[in-house]
């Protein structure tokens, strides 16, 4: 079971799109290239929006995940 307010995954989605942005920013940083801050947030926002809405209890336990949201 989860409580409404809990979130399924293991970090937060600002968290994981920090870590790929940091990995795809080195990879920039590798070839010599320079990354736009307006193309980083573009990258991170969908992200971001994913874990947002995967990472809730509902969506768990609608794909039956869990045993269900506790009231």
């Amino acid at each position: 079971f989860m409580w409404p307010n809990a979130r399924i995954s293991v970090m937060g989605g600002e968290q994981a799109a920090g870590v790929l942005a940091q990995i795809k920013k080195d990879n920039f940083a590798r070839a010599g290239e320079d990354w736009p801050l307006e193309d980083e947030k573009a990258f991170k926002q969908p992200i971001i929006d994913t874990y947002e809405a995967q990472g809730h209890p509902y969506y768990a336990s609608a794909r039956l995940w869990d045993d269900g949201v506790i009231d």
